[in-house]
């Protein structure tokens, strides 16, 4: 996603993830990795619950988050959405470009 940022920019869009590592390990992440984009903390799931997006004993026994990508409109309603259960297969970010593209 970084290296297309300023495609995003261009329309309009914010980018950010969600994970359930605390929000030190997040911050180390977009340091490390140069993030322009935030990586914000749901340890206790609250919005990857709320999302559906729950991995039960999903990573050696632990819960964690499924990859998926949500796109929110103007009003905070869901646009388009995409999940997969093989944590290898993402959406690119051209894929999410054309989704954005297509809502116009």
């Amino acid at each position: 996603m970084q290296s297309t940022q300023s495609e995003f920019a261009a329309r309009n869009t914010e980018i950010l993830a969600i994970s359930i590592d605390p929000p030190e390990d997040s911050a180390k992440i977009v340091t490390k990795l140069g993030l322009s984009f935030p990586i914000l903390s749901d340890p206790d799931f609250q919005v990857i619950d709320a999302f559906g997006v729950r991995h039960q004993e999903g990573m050696m026994g632990k819960d964690i988050a499924r990859p998926a990508v949500f796109i929110l409109n103007t009003q905070g309603q869901l646009a388009w959405s995409n999940l997969t259960d093989n944590w290898r297969v993402r959406v690119t970010p051209n894929e999410l470009i054309e989704a954005l593209d297509s809502m116009k």
